[in-house]
């Protein structure tokens, strides 16, 4: 006989939080009102995070404590893979909840069986646990998001990236059943790559509550504003470009995207084909990645007759066009990274520039 699980499932890769691990664990543990189980994994921390995890006793926790770093995205989708609940909460190891968390985040999900996930906004917080002015932040909006339908939230992670955090999450199970689990490729925008595929599929709610308390350490996440964090950033905005509307069909296209298309109605498929292409050349936060990605996809559909034929007669696109794109088009996106590196004044700039993604990029 199969016993049912719990409503909840809690996962946490540690890795390194000797100091902040125990306030995080403690935080899941005054939950009320909810059934859940919490699953910890170490990804081979070289402090005593391990530990202090083991030290804590309470059965609704399961650890596995692993002696080799193989990245958090690993850990977690092995921690995902165990899980039974019919809900997926993540916490971080340095992060802490408020004590009513989980079971305000059930009730949204359980009134509506259309969402796939809802998050939340949180307070910041130093090393210290002392708080930070959210307004003092140059990332400190970032989460407080409206609510949006699916493709209007396709159209928000297109224009500007991630704006969604992580760690406030509440996800039902089958979501990672039908989306597949965290790329461990990525280690800044796993969670973004995630969220593209959710609202393909799913709508998601954000609440305006503030739900969990998020620890800023500069120099020691992946958010941190270091050169090798904007470099591989702009690296992984690239990649998930290049995906960014598999999947995505005429009705969400129009839905997020009227007022971008060139033929508004998209009569057809390799319209639908085009006008995503299109949208990658258009002004945004994101251009220099999505630039290139344009000029990969327009040259692929310049290469097929079928593609061929539309371009010209639709939109007046023929290798003249993509000529002139090809001469516009600055591919050396290192270049900006590279001169930082001579130069603090320049650094300091192009750090600023995307302080605010790389911020909502911690996993």
């Amino acid at each position: 006989m199969t016993l049912p699980g719990p409503r909840v499932s809690v996962v946490m890769a540690t890795y390194n939080h000797a100091a902040f691990v125990k306030e995080a664990i403690d935080s899941v543990l005054r939950q009320q009102g909810v059934d859940f189980e919490f699953l910890i994994a170490d990804d081979g921390s070289s402090d005593d995070t391990r530990a202090v995890v083991a030290a804590i006793e309470d059965h609704r926790i399961s650890f596995f404590p692993n002696p080799v770093n193989r990245g958090a995205c690993t850990v977690l989708n092995e921690l995902v893979e165990r899980t039974r609940g019919e809900y997926v909460a993540l916490i971080n190891s340095d992060d802490a909840w408020y004590p009513d968390k989980l079971r305000y985040q059930v009730d949204v999900l359980d009134r509506d069986p259309n969402l796939g996930a809802t998050f939340g906004r949180v307070t910041f917080f130093d090393r210290d646990g002392r708080s930070l002015n959210k307004q003092a932040l140059p990332f400190g909006a970032v989460f407080d998001q409206e609510n949006r339908s699916s493709a209007q939230w396709l159209r928000r992670f297109f224009d500007g990236g991630n704006c969604i955090c992580h760690p406030t999450m509440l996800i039902r199970r089958s979501c990672y059943d039908q989306l597949g689990l965290y790329s461990n490729r990525l280690r800044q925008l796993p969670d973004y790559d995630m969220w593209i595929r959710l609202v393909k599929r799913y709508e998601l709610h954000v609440s305006e509550r503030n739900l969990i308390k998020f620890r800023i350490l500069p120099g020691e996440s992946a958010s941190s504003q270091t050169t090798t964090n904007l470099i591989r950033a702009i690296n992984e905005h690239y990649l998930i470009a290049d995906t960014f509307f598999d999947g995505v069909e005429r009705a969400q296209m129009i839905a997020g995207f009227s007022d971008l298309l060139t033929v508004k109605d998209i009569p057809t498929a390799r319209h639908l084909d085009i006008e995503k292409a299109l949208l990658f050349f258009l002004p945004n936060e994101l251009e220099r990645p999505y630039r290139l990605i344009g000029l990969l996809r327009m040259r692929r559909l310049l290469d097929s007759p079928v593609h061929r034929d539309v371009l010209l007669e639709s939109y007046g696109i023929d290798d003249r066009w993509f000529q002139r794109k090809t001469g516009e088009v600055d591919a050396l996106i290192p270049r900006m990274v590279a001169a930082a590196s001579h130069s603090r004044a320049v650094a300091q700039a192009a750090l600023r520039r995307f302080s605010a993604f790389l911020a909502r990029c911690r996993h």
